[in-house]
């Protein structure tokens, strides 16, 4: 080190100057030059999170289609039977054999015929005019035979479906499906006269709870 007035040189450590006898002090620890402190370890960034993007929806597919069953108007053909078994025994036990003019006759057997040819022909109008159909978004019913009409209700606005069968209808295994909705046009819809009515109602209860369940995770993401 060398001598702040003389420029003498000097050993180091020195409080006093060998040459002219000055005084002074080692520089102050805060004058010295300080270590540069140690790097920071780096920063490890954060996982990316994954991005959740909902998928394309499905196409809307046909599950179900279905019309009026004939066998839905087995009850009405019972009665058609007793009806003829009543007017046979009037027209065979009750009439004698000499008043049976074939007025008479044609009269009774038009009073059998006429009957089943009204059954027979709302049978047909109502199996061509009425059509249903099941998809996975929507069901749809179709009515008219020249002229159509098309009622589609979204399978979300169901509440409820319920089934319905009179004695006759359970034998031969058909009968109404109800689809209770908060639709404003048509809240309760009737599905009349259909073949296994109880998986039909599994199969559109099925169908809800799968909609409803998408539009839950959608409005989460």
């Amino acid at each position: 080190m060398r001598c702040t007035k003389c420029s003498g040189e000097l050993p180091d450590g020195s409080k006093f100057c060998n040459h002219c006898g000055a005084a002074f002090s080692a520089p102050s620890p805060s004058a010295l030059p300080s270590a540069p402190p140690p790097p920071l370890p780096p920063i490890a960034a954060a996982p990316a999170l994954p991005v959740r993007t909902p998928g394309p929806d499905e196409p809307e597919t046909q599950l179900w289609k279905g019309s009026i069953s004939p066998k839905s108007y087995l009850h009405w053909w019972v009665l058609w039977a007793l009806w003829v078994v009543f007017v046979l025994y009037v027209l065979f036990g009750l009439i004698p054999a000499t008043s049976r003019h074939p007025w008479v006759v044609y009269t009774f057997l038009g009073m059998v015929a006429l009957p089943a040819l009204y059954l027979g022909w709302i049978l047909l109008v109502n199996r061509l005019a009425v059509r249903y159909r099941l998809t996975t978004y929507r069901f749809f019913r179709e009515t008219g035979i020249i002229a159509r009409k098309i009622a589609e209700l979204e399978l979300i606005r169901v509440d409820d479906v319920q089934v319905s069968q009179n004695l006759f209808q359970r034998l031969v295994n058909v009968g109404t499906v109800t689809i209770i909705s908060t639709d404003a046009t048509d809240p309760r819809m009737d599905v009349r006269g259909i073949e296994n009515p109880i998986e039909v109602k599994e199969q559109i209860r099925t169908c809800v709870r799968k909609r409803r369940g998408k539009a839950v995770h959608l409005e989460s993401i």
